[in-house]
């Protein structure tokens, strides 16, 4: 479902985007100016660079790119606020998988504690164990963790003393570490990241597997690139 989401998102961005292009931007400006700017290299190729007129063309083809790009803008400040807010929603939701009842997960315990650490009910289980001796962790330890049910809360027994923190608003978390106090111990529990597609080949600085970002930046640039493309053989744009 998540895979679907952000690809329809990413076709509407990339699709709004080249829309916006085509109504906002004056055709008739740009392709007018896109001719004179050919003309103008034709002519600049028949003057050398020491000639008089040489300084003048240059300077009528740069005036004309000054009109294209004035143009090519106006979409940007339509559609930059939207797209933005899209962006950052999309970080927010589909970086991380929500965190689930026999879901495995990281935890990261640290802490100068000497005690034991249980979970009620054996609700959450850490490195196969919902019992754990812990000596003296002052450097942070990771070990794999799957929660056995929803409602769960961490006890640590140290020195006669029972300190203890709920769990249950874990459940269904997207943050990339929620972190909780439970006496002088840090347990950190982490979703793991969404992949959204899984490639039969390695792609280089990315590998096999595409997270949201990479999906949606891709599928925004096939879907506005194809757009565009149809809109320029039906001579649409400039």
């Amino acid at each position: 479902m998540e895979a679907i989401i952000v690809i329809l998102i990413a076709i509407a961005v990339g699709v709004s985007g080249q829309l916006a292009y085509l109504f906002i931007v004056d055709q008739e400006i740009v392709r007018a100016s896109k001719g004179k700017i050919k003309e103008l290299q034709k002519e600049l190729k028949q003057v050398k660079p020491g000639d008089p007129r040489f300084k003048e063309i240059y300077s009528q083809m740069m005036s004309e790119n000054g009109k294209v790009m004035k143009q090519s803008l106006k979409p940007t400040f339509v559609t930059f606020v939207p797209f933005i807010i899209v962006f950052l929603l999309m970080s927010s939701f589909f970086s991380y998988v929500p965190i689930a009842q026999g879901t495995s997960i990281q935890s990261i315990i640290s802490g100068p504690v000497n005690g034991t650490l249980s979970f009620t009910n054996n609700c959450l289980a850490i490195n196969d164990s919902s019992n754990l001796t812990l000596v003296s962790t002052n450097l942070p330890q990771t070990f794999p963790a799957i929660f056995k049910s929803g409602t769960c809360t961490a006890v640590l027994l140290q020195n006669g003393q029972a300190y203890n923190a709920s769990l249950s608003s874990i459940i269904g978390s997207t943050a990339a570490e929620t972190t909780y106090k439970v006496g002088n111990l840090s347990l950190s529990l982490a979703a793991n990241p969404l992949v959204i597609v899984n490639l039969p080949f390695s792609v280089p600085l990315i590998g096999d597997q595409l997270n949201w970002f990479w999906t949606y930046l891709i599928i925004t640039l096939i879907s506005g690139i194809t757009l565009n493309r149809i809109f320029i053989h039906y001579k649409l744009v400039a």
